[in-house]
């Protein structure tokens, strides 16, 4: 707890410290309810937050389909140390329960009062997307992976951490290389075994990846892609594979600094385990490289990834946008959108 104590307060005046002057300082600092940022230091653990039991539902066998998903980092702190209004994650909420998708993949969700918004069927109905990850919180040394994955398909929320690499289970990992105020979370990815239909499943894999743009980050975060692209090759390269999340991992060919980094970071891993970027689904004509992406969807932290390794069906990105003005100024990242297609052989 100490830890978190320490970490929770560095945040708070980081945070302040950016700040103009003493008074906007003051406000930071008195803005902050107490009782919830030592509740949250105090925390640990997982909560359910409601939802079906796997095997409540299934869907029967089809030989095509459609479904849709919604990537989002929900800015999920404390208001005073960064994180959106409590009205805005509420407004999250809303905005999805009033248009949901089929699948709902969320980053930055460490503030266990936001998280209980999720939990609320007055502000998220239970049949919307009936299941859901649980709410990891962390142990005594961390605020957990921030990471949760809903979903209208049926998945086995249980056991987060038991290394059950069939995936028959939700399974949680965390990143083994980290760099800077990273280090503070247990930022990694998780995989669900989404059962699209009877005999259909799709990995879906979760992730955040480290923030920063120096030379220690940039190397963690490729090292963080060789770990998803181990477990990629090693347990689903048989399945078909959704990867999504924030990856903090905007690219450029022609770049020279951090983004042209990325950009290698991101062609060494589709050379490892095959697969597209979402936004290559969306060209047309000879050229459908991921450097011929269009800018607006090379120059963001969230991306989408798929991986067809089933060799029984093919996953089709039909829609791939970023940005919504239902949501516009609820968090500090845009909402990245997808649409998709698959066909049984």
């Amino acid at each position: 707890m100490i830890k978190r104590l320490l970490i929770s307060l560095t945040l708070l005046f980081s945070h302040s410290a950016a700040a103009v002057d003493f008074e906007d300082i003051w406000d930071a600092i008195t803005s902050c309810n107490w009782f919830e940022f030592i509740g949250d230091v105090d925390d640990t653990g997982s909560k359910d937050l409601d939802g079906y039991d796997y095997g409540d539902s299934e869907f029967p066998d089809a030989n095509s389909g459609n479904f849709d998903m919604i990537v989002y980092n929900m800015d999920g702190f404390l208001e005073c140390i960064g994180g959106n209004s409590t009205s805005d994650f509420k407004q999250i909420i809303d905005t999805f329960d009033n248009n949901p998708k089929d699948l709902w993949l969320m980053q930055e969700v460490w503030n266990k009062t936001k998280a209980n918004y999720l939990d609320d069927d007055d502000k998220l109905d239970n049949d919307t997307v009936p299941y859901r990850s649980k709410h990891w919180k962390g142990g005594s040394t961390s605020f957990g992976n921030g990471l949760l994955t809903f979903s209208k398909f049926p998945f086995d929320r249980e056991d987060r951490d038991n290394n059950d690499y069939s995936f028959a289970t939700y399974e949680e990992e965390t990143f083994n290389n980290c760099a800077g105020n990273d280090c503070d979370t247990e930022k990694g990815f998780t995989v669900a075994k989404i059962e699209v239909t009877k005999n259909f499943h799709v990995h879906v894999y979760n992730t955040h990846m480290d923030a920063g743009r120096e030379d220690d980050d940039l190397n963690a975060k490729a090292k963080q892609l060789d770990q998803i692209a181990d477990m990629i090759a090693a347990h689903s390269n048989d399945a078909t594979v959704i990867l999504a999340g924030d990856f903090n991992m905007a690219f450029d060919e022609n770049d020279n600094d951090w983004r042209g980094a990325n950009y290698q970071a991101w062609k060494a891993f589709f050379a490892r385990v095959g697969g597209q970027h979402a936004c290559q689904y969306m060209l047309s004509g000879s050229d459908t490289s991921l450097e011929a992406c269009a800018d607006e969807l090379q120059d963001t932290t969230d991306h989408v990834v798929v991986i067809n390794n089933n060799p029984n069906y093919t996953l089709d990105v039909s829609n791939y946008y970023i940005s919504s003005s239902a949501y516009s100024g609820l968090s500090d990242h845009d909402p990245v959108f997808v649409d998709f297609s698959w066909v049984k052989h």
